[in-house]
């Protein structure tokens, strides 16, 4: 009997697999982080940023690259928007500081990207009530794909923003700051709600 418990066991657990590779932090894994790790567009790279924008709603963002030997989606982790600039500044910190340290959710995410490689960034997000215990979904959008091929030393932001009971996922040069350029990519699309 053991034997057979064991068994099936085991063939259950070889028969589960992920259909992404996790790489996002975790508080076992990382620790308590007040931000999330930073990087820089060098020399040799270009430099992404994941924002969420529009409502409070949790966005997860994952990429997959054109270089990668396993295509599955890189998970990165989960950004919600603050609040920074439409409430005050000590509570939009008072929100990302609660947020990062306790349930990995940052303002922003960063990731190093090689030039002239496509590269893939998936945006969803997905919101259950915590009164039910059936896991019962308030909100789903996504997800939302852009591809593009980043250039080297230029900054870019990929924003998913909540619009109603939709989403939509835009890509754009800010290597200026103080510019927005809406960069062309091979897919970008526009999602609805789905419940």
């Amino acid at each position: 009997m053991r034997k057979t418990t064991l068994l099936i066991l085991v063939f259950a657990l070889a028969g589960c697999h992920s259909t992404a590779r996790n790489s996002s932090p975790s508080l076992l894994k990382d620790g308590v982080q007040l931000q999330q790790k930073q990087v820089v567009a060098d020399a040799e790279h270009a430099k992404i940023i994941m924002k969420a924008t529009g409502f409070t709603w949790p966005v997860q963002f994952s990429v997959r690259r054109s270089s990668d030997a396993d295509q599955r989606p890189e998970i990165l982790g989960t950004v919600v928007d603050s609040g920074r600039g439409k409430v005050f500044g000590w509570i939009a910190k008072l929100n990302e500081v609660a947020n990062s340290a306790t349930v990995k959710r940052f303002p922003q995410l960063e990731v190093q990207a090689d030039p002239g490689q496509a590269i893939e960034v998936l945006g969803e997000s997905q919101v259950y009530d915590p009164h039910y215990y059936t896991r019962k979904i308030v909100y789903a959008c996504g997800p939302m794909s852009s591809v593009f091929k980043p250039q080297k030393q230029k900054v870019y932001l990929v924003e998913f923003v909540i619009v109603g009971e939709g989403c939509e996922q835009h890509v754009y040069d800010v290597t200026q700051p103080e510019e927005r350029v809406p960069v062309l990519t091979e897919k970008e699309n526009a999602g609805s709600v789905q419940k």
